[in-house]
């Protein structure tokens, strides 16, 4: 059997637009694990390996979500460069799996990206 190069956890990334992306995923030999609403009280790190069981549903996140877990930054790098070059639909929220946020759940990751989106789009504001 051949290793997997690394898991990719997949939020709202269903329907058409996204299937270019999981062939992109399948060419680099990712493990996709597409993470639904009544497991985001999960961690990642757990997320990651398939583990969690289901809860009651959160309400779903309002945009596409990506996080790569078990990735070296070689792949990584590749990954997202792929991601850019073919014309994928947006996908504005990305993370990496870290030693920090192995535990946090979707909601908590979530919330530091849209803090980090904040940040960022403000240190751009005061830059123009």
């Amino acid at each position: 059997m051949m290793k997997n190069a690394g898991t990719v956890l997949m939020y709202n990334c269903s329907g058409e637009q996204f299937s270019k992306l999981k062939q992109i995923f399948a060419m680099l030999r990712l493990r996709m694990r597409p993470v639904e609403p009544d497991r985001y009280h999960v961690s990642l790190d757990d997320l990651s390996h398939g583990k969690g069981a289901p809860a009651e549903p959160a309400s779903p996140l309002p945009e596409s979500m990506l996080v790569f877990c078990d990735m070296g930054q070689a792949l990584l790098n590749q990954v997202l460069e792929i991601i850019r070059v073919s014309k994928l639909p947006p996908i504005p929220l990305k993370a990496v799996l870290t030693e920090t946020n192995r535990s946090w759940t979707t909601m908590q990751l979530y919330e530091e990206l849209l803090k980090e989106r904040e940040a960022i789009s403000t240190q751009q504001t005061e830059t123009t």
